[in-house]
């Protein structure tokens, strides 16, 4: 089978999106798969560079932090894509390399898939100063991209949920949650706590992942500057369009909060291991994979209720969802008052990612859902030719 993926984000670029696709070309190729991938350069050159093809692109930055278009659908690599002739085209973003892949596909008369990565709702401050039009806009965007493709995943239930309500029908809509590698060796967490000065004893709490305002993390700061808990340490990882602010913001009170800025791919698992929990206040996540990656190598979460968690942190199991700041303090005080039980959420949360969200049942998933849309496909090309 020949599989495209397209997408307006890929690597060096790191976000949830470019993730799911690694993973996802990862699986593909490792079963014997033909996978190319489209993707926008960083500049207005285009190039190739092995099986990925990188088409010029302008800099969109009024639209979204980070965001680049492309005008272009008349290009030698495009071209060269529709003559490979694709038996899937997988769209992994709604803008520039979308309109590529209706067109691809068109060319190919093979089935579009697309999987929405991102509850729009919740980035509506880029672009409209009125949540309400704002909302109107991504419903009106999103069941127009759905009219486009023959299904669309959606990785949560709640992401689900918001496209029903877009009036997307029921059928096109399939649910796979985003696999991701699972750290095979849990090395010991105290060597990265050396490094930044902290000890055995010091409590410490992570948020890993993108620095955006939609991430709600002054929520995250306001807590740790309320908590009063002996020897807390609060360290942030990561980079994007909100660390200046962040740090800013961070300045304002009593407590000390380290910022680490990006860091290299090879040391996230170590970082993990380092926090005794992950903490996230974001409402914004359509299953948030720094979960998935938190749990994988032991590290118990503590984040903001929200139905995209709803099969993902179980209370008093794996982690837990908390709905204020007393239940936030609860559920601290709990893990650092009780080693034992601390240890049984740690052990439960690398089990049950183990079992849930490794990259294996995401790709077999996948496959599944490109055979079936072949199949439908080829039904509605043979029903037509007897019209």
């Amino acid at each position: 089978m020949k599989i495209l993926i397209t997408s307006d984000w890929y690597y060096p670029v790191v976000n949830g999106v470019v993730r799911s696709i690694l993973n996802l070309k990862s699986y593909l190729e490792n079963n014997g798969f033909d996978v190319r991938v489209l993707t926008l350069s960083n500049s207005t050159e285009s190039y190739k560079k092995g099986n990925v093809y990188y088409i010029g692109s302008l800099g969109a930055g009024k639209i979204y932090p980070e965001a680049r278009i492309s005008a272009t659908l008349r290009n030698k690599y495009i071209r060269e894509i529709k003559n490979w002739k694709p038996d899937i085209v997988h769209s992994q973003c709604e803008f520039s390399t979308f309109m590529m892949a209706t067109k691809i596909a068109k060319k190919a008369s093979c089935p579009l898939i697309h999987t929405y990565h991102t509850i729009y709702e919740d980035y509506t401050h880029y672009f409209s100063p009125s949540k309400k039009v704002g909302k109107k806009v991504i419903s009106v965007f999103s069941k127009a991209i759905a009219d486009r493709v023959d299904m669309i995943i959606g990785p949560s239930k709640k992401t689900m949920e918001i496209l029903k309500s877009y009036d997307i029908e029921d059928e096109k809509i399939k649910i796979i949650p985003t696999g991701i590698e699972m750290a095979e060796k849990l090395d010991d967490k105290y060597k990265l706590r050396d490094y930044y000065g902290f000890d055995e004893n010091d409590k410490i709490i992570l948020y890993l992942g993108r620095l955006a305002e939609e991430k709600n993390i002054e929520e995250l700061i306001d807590f740790y500057n309320r908590l009063d808990m002996e020897k807390l340490k609060f360290i942030l990882v990561g980079g994007g369009p909100y660390l200046k602010k962040l740090k800013s913001y961070g300045e304002k009170i009593d407590k000390k909060i380290y910022f680490t800025g990006m860091v290299r791919p090879e040391e996230v698992n170590n970082y993990y291991r380092m926090a005794d929990a992950f903490v996230s206040a974001s409402k914004s996540e359509t299953q948030g994979l720094t979960y998935y990656e938190a749990m994988s190598n032991g590290t118990l979460a503590i984040c903001r209720k929200d139905t995209c968690l709803d099969d993902v942190i179980i209370n008093d199991f794996n982690g837990y969802q908390y709905e204020d700041f007393y239940d936030f303090k609860k559920d601290l005080e709990i893990i650092f008052s009780d080693r034992k039980k601390r240890e049984e959420l740690s052990k439960n949360a690398r089990e049950y990612a183990l079992e849930n969200f490794s990259i294996d049942s995401f790709g077999k998933k996948c496959v599944n859902l490109y055979q079936e849309a072949i199949k439908i496909k080829k039904g509605r090309i043979n029903e037509n030719s007897y019209l």
